[in-house]
């Protein structure tokens, strides 16, 4: 089902605000606290719901039309299609695609097999697919969006334009279109593992001429731990462009909460915890030499690994959705990505290379060259006839 979250008091689109932290209502203004909203919700359905009762005449009863039938004229006149739980019409799919009637305006929303929500593509609307986002594709946690989008736009075209072989007309409006906020599915791993190590190891001081060794023989055991190492389950963002725009603040962590998520669109993973594995255990290993190298290579001039048994004793994954500002975009058939850490504006990325720019610098720098060698060679000619 493509579906929206309402204002409460004018049943207008909510929009979750980055910068408020808060579900916005564009028509009427009013605000509401994500966390609290199914509460609000019913707070207001019961005065609403007891005023009415107040102020209705007392009658007899008239006849109304029964649900079924008004559920079977609105199928027929949508089309061939299948019910879903709540009797909204959800289309068939079509080449990996699948296609959704909007509440809003009634236009058909298309959205491919992994997209979790997305925006009516002729109202606006933030059409959420809700029942994409249960059973296993339903996140654990979540990080709500803290950049807004004026900050996004305004860190992209900083970015973009300081390149300097950066298009013309690269850093435009019209590329600015292309940005998106985006929740990326991630798996945050748990992981512990037991360090034992024996090396050798040299202290080397110097006094005059003389050079004096130590020689030490070193042990290392104990039990380390890392929390929330993320690992991005969408195979279609690469993986070193998440990476570079870590780290996220898990201390922001929720429960995932459907209210922070109108607005944005979310991506349900493609990649389970099992698929990713063996590169959460190659960050495993990676934090273990760390903390090796930490513990000897600074205390010591050199030292040498003699044993190294080393293992990780457990590894667990929690599913969460993770806020970033994404933006794809093509260039001489090459494409090119942006992103930004939707929580602490970290910005990594790629700028194409304009070939009109490099080619027009060689051809000023060797102008330019050409000038500066006529004039040393008219001074020396000068100084040569006197």
């Amino acid at each position: 089902m493509a579906d929206t979250i309402k204002c409460p008091n004018c049943s207008a689109n909510l929009r979750f605000d980055p910068e408020t932290q808060k579900l916005g209502c564009d028509f009427c203004g009013a605000t509401f606290d994500p966390s609290l909203f199914e509460d609000k919700v019913e707070e207001l359905t019961k005065d609403e719901a007891m005023r009415l009762e107040q102020s209705a005449p007392q009658s007899e009863p008239q006849p109304q039309a029964q649900p079924e039938q008004v559920s079977t004229e609105v199928s027929e006149a949508i089309g061939p299609s299948e019910q879903s739980e709540n009797g909204a019409a959800q289309m068939p799919p079509q080449d990996g695609q699948i296609e959704f009637v909007c509440n809003s305006c009634g236009a058909r929303v298309v959205t491919d097999k992994n997209t979790s929500a997305t925006f009516c593509a002729f109202c606006g609307s933030p059409a959420l697919v809700g029942q994409r986002l249960t059973n296993e594709f339903r996140p654990q946690y979540m990080i709500p969006f803290k950049v807004s989008r004026e900050k996004a736009e305004a860190a992209f075209m900083k970015w973009a334009g300081g390149g300097r072989w950066t298009p013309f007309g690269f850093v435009s409006k019209q590329n600015i279109t292309k940005l998106t906020g985006l929740y990326v599915p991630f798996w945050l791993f748990n992981i512990k593992a037991h360090i034992d190590v024996e090396a050798s190891a040299e202290d080397i001081s110097y006094s005059g001429e003389y050079r004096t060794t130590k020689y030490y023989q070193v042990t290392r055991k104990g039990d380390v731990e890392w929390k929330n190492i993320p690992l991005d389950g969408e195979t279609r963002i690469d993986d070193k462009l998440m990476e570079a725009i870590e780290p996220f603040n898990f201390e922001r962590l929720i429960p995932y909460d459907y209210n922070y998520i109108p607005g944005f669109y979310a991506d349900r993973y493609d990649q389970d915890a099992q698929a990713l594995a063996k590169r959460a255990t190659d960050r495993g290993i990676a934090g273990m030499d760390s903390v090796i190298k930490e513990s000897i290579g600074k205390k010591y001039d050199r030292h040498r690994i003699k044993r190294n048994s080393s293992t990780i004793t457990s590894m667990a994954a929690n599913y969460a959705l993770l806020p970033v500002w994404f933006m794809a975009y093509k260039y001489h058939n090459k494409m090119y990505y942006f992103a930004m850490n939707g929580q602490t504006g970290e910005v990594a990325g790629k700028v194409p290379v304009s070939t009109v720019k490099k080619t027009g610098f060689f051809f000023i720098a060797l102008a330019i060259a050409a000038v500066i060698a006529r004039l040393i060679l008219g001074i020396f000619m000068r100084g040569i006839w006197g």
